[in-house]
């Protein structure tokens, strides 16, 4: 019986941690036969073994992981400790000392390596990558469905707050090369529902309070992860989705595993010490914080294990369990997800020719210790220069008596000669111009030069050559921004894939038109129709300048290509929004009428034309069969036209969405309602270069005209100024 049967027999749970498992996953039998628990051993020591042997592989790799986090912490003067000097021969952990050294040693730090890897992570993160979905086919339906595609993924991005993961995430990858992002499907997370039996469709009740029974729909999480704690085989296989399997372990307490496994363990005992919890990150890491970690012999080592199929011959179709210390509290035959991928998007910082990629740290920490070295000895030789050195003949003083004490008195002994200063040597020179050469090779390594800081080199003025000097910096990024862009394309189509198989039921999601307008839209996995193709915008996440962008935008609003109202709304400017935001008030109220007339149904306008029937019979004279005098009330309008519009910009905007694929897709009665409100606006627009009057533009008599004469002069626009609908159409017009 291979392994994947033994999780077969082992029943199933509808009960999940939030570690990120999948619906569905199988819940393991500790009552088991003895040939079960010697498969369970052999799984149990696989991965250990598995585990120790990725970690003694890579210990190299993660002395260096600590050197870096220790000189961009500012702990620049420390060392490695050899494992065999504390008492260790795994030869997998790290310990960072700082050697002793005489009282009168300067060991300043000047730390540049901070700021560098800030200005990168800066760079990394000013722009969102921008996202598309590739419809599936020409049809309006895919049209639409990767439309509702690209509204649920920026849903997401803000909702859940991805930018600030990309942050995250960034900062491991500039300060170690390599930084992950984990996206999964957690069903414990979400809002409650009532659950309802699939038989009889009817709610289910709780039978300890009587109530409809309420269960978590489910949710899309992420989380961002350390090199430390993924953990792959083939170290020289780069592509994350090529290795055969992948550990994600961590370190937690024995309350946090009691919470989530509490059914699994069913007061199973855990050896913790079996877990090795001690040397993933913790200890060194909070130690370069300058932290307390927790009771390390309570820590319990949690680790994921994600095989892909034909990989492992243990595992022939793949599978996934975590196991908690020495036992394996869940699993799964077969691949959790219908996207075939590991739930880890990789992020590499420059690339080295194997799965964890390299810092720029490494290359710069020669420089930041020759750095500090220097400046040290300028500071000691200030000191000696402050508080110098006496010669004296042997016995004419008692050296110990002399202090630094101002004003002091030093007796010596008469017949000698008294103590005098040792002559001093200044400095060489190369030795103050070594910090200039140090900062050359700084600025040629980092990729970061003056333009980068705000500074323009000597000599260059032009506008044009500064963007040109800016660009280049930023080019020795490049490999870094295609590798963010790709992990954020993978977390994207791994969202929407969850989304697909897992919104069974309407979910409420924000949405922003193109034009700026704003609504909340009920969708469902089903809606997407497998358009799940999301791509990433080549070049979407490079820094652009703002100063430039905004330069360019004046430039054209001065040689008339496009209108300062225009201008302003893509010019990115503090105060220039609020300005902005009382001009596209218009803008705003024509985005409303557009999403109002949009949505009105068959069922309103029938209900709008009666309404209107009623009104019409109700004005006119039964015995003269004419209508009767104005009384002051207009009929009801959909989306009227109103005495305060600015008819033109209505106009505008009104086409704006008419020119659009979505006005393509509405019903033939709700065009005419547009046609039709189009034309009163221009009407409208007659009406006030005739008489400058905004009353009279609309139909209304002027403020002075009172009486029944007013009244009757009160009319709605004749025949000859209507529109050319039927009587249906004319109806919702507006």
């Amino acid at each position: 019986m291979t392994s994947a049967e033994t999780y077969a027999e082992m029943g199933s749970t509808t009960s999940e941690p939030a570690t990120g498992l999948t619906g569905g996953a199988e819940k393991l039998d500790f009552a088991q036969s003895s040939a079960a628990r010697k498969q369970h051993d052999q799984i149990a020591k696989w991965v250990h073994d598995q585990y120790q042997a990725i970690r003694n592989a890579r210990v190299l790799t993660e002395r260096q992981w600590y050197m870096n986090l220790a000189f961009y912490f500012g702990k620049q003067n420390v060392a490695i400790l050899k494992p065999h000097s504390y008492g260790i021969g795994t030869g997998n952990q790290t310990k960072l000392w700082i050697p002793p050294a005489p009282y009168y040693r300067a060991r300043p730090v000047i730390n540049r390596i901070r700021p560098t890897i800030r200005t990168e992570i800066s760079q990394l993160t000013a722009n969102r990558p921008n996202a598309s979905v590739v419809p599936a086919s020409a049809e309006d339906r895919d049209m639409y469905a990767a439309m509702a595609g690209e509204q649920i993924w920026y849903n997401f991005y803000s909702e859940k707050n991805i930018k600030a993961l990309i942050r995250r995430a960034m900062w491991w990858t500039c300060v170690t090369g390599t930084g992950f992002i984990k996206t999964w499907w957690d069903p414990n997370e979400g809002e409650m529902e009532e659950q309802v039996n699939p038989m009889t469709g009817m709610p289910e009740i709780d039978p300890s309070t009587g109530q409809p029974a309420m269960a978590p729909v489910g949710d899309v999480m992420f989380k961002h992860e350390t090199p430390f704690h993924v953990l792959c085989p083939d170290l020289r296989e780069e592509d994350l989705e090529s290795q055969p399997f992948l550990i994600h372990a961590q370190t937690k307490s024995p309350d946090w595993v009691s919470m989530h496994y509490k059914e699994a363990l069913d007061g199973s005992p855990i050896n913790p010490a079996s877990a090795d919890a001690r040397d993933i990150l913790e200890d060194s890491f909070m130690n370069l914080i300058g932290t307390q970690s927790l009771d390390r012999q309570r820590s319990m080592l949690v680790m994921e294990v994600w095989v892909k199929p034909k990989s492992v011959p243990m595992f022939p179709e793949g599978a996934f369990f975590t196991m908690v210390g020495n036992k394996i509290v869940q699993g799964q035959q077969g691949w959790p997800y219908s996207h075939k991928k590991y739930p880890f998007a990789k992020f590499d910082h420059i690339q080295s020719g194997k799965f964890y990629g390299t810092s720029v740290i490494e290359d710069l920490i020669p420089l930041q210790r020759e750095f500090n070295r220097t400046r040290g000895g300028i500071i000691e030789s200030k000191n000696r220069m402050a508080k110098p050195q006496l010669i004296a003949p042997r016995g004419s003083v008692d050296a110990s008596k002399i202090t630094s004490e101002p004003g002091q008195v030093i007796q010596y002994t008469p017949g000698f000669e008294p103590p005098r200063p040792l002559p001093m040597q200044d400095l060489p020179m190369y030795v103050i111009q070594e910090l200039d050469r140090i900062l050359v090779d700084w600025s040629d390594i980092s990729g970061q030069h003056e333009v980068t800081h705000g500074q323009v080199p000597p000599g260059v003025t032009a506008a044009t050559a500064i963007s040109y000097l800016q660009e280049r910096d930023e080019t020795q990024l490049s490999a870094t921004f295609d590798s963010l862009e790709e992990g954020v394309e993978k977390i994207a189509n791994m969202t929407l894939t969850y989304v697909h198989d897992y919104w069974s039921t309407k979910h409420l999601v924000k949405i922003t038109g193109p034009d700026g307008s704003f609504d909340v839209m009920a969708f469902k996995g089903s809606d997407l129709r497998n358009n799940l193709d999301i791509r990433i915008e080549a070049g979407s996440a490079l820094p652009v300048s703002k100063a430039a962008k905004q330069a360019f935008i004046m430039d054209l609003m001065k040689m008339g290509f496009i209108e300062p109202r225009k201008g302003l709304e893509v010019m990115d400017m503090g105060g220039i929004n609020k300005l902005y935001e009382q001009i596209q008030v218009d803008q705003r109220q024509a985005q409303r009428e557009n999403l109002r007339m949009s949505k009105v149904t068959e069922e309103t306008l029938e209900q709008f034309n009666q309404q209107n029937m009623q009104m019409l019979q109700n004005s006119i004279d039964p015995e003269t069969g004419e209508p009767t005098a104005f009384d002051g009330n207009l009929p009801p309008l959909i989306v009227p036209v109103n005495t305060w519009d600015n008819h033109a910009l209505h106009v505008e905007y009104h086409n704006q969405f008419r020119k659009g694929q979505a006005f393509e897709q509405l019903p033939e009665f709700v065009k005419a309602l547009f046609e039709a409100h189009v034309q009163e606006h221009i009407w409208a627009i007659g009406i006030e270069s005739e008489t400058m009057e905004p009353r009279k533009s609309v139909g209304l008599p002027p403020e002075d005209m009172e009486g029944e004469e007013g009244g009757q002069e009160q009319q709605q626009p004749g025949p000859e100024a209507q529109p050319e609908t039927s009587g249906d159409q004319q109806g919702g017009a507006v």
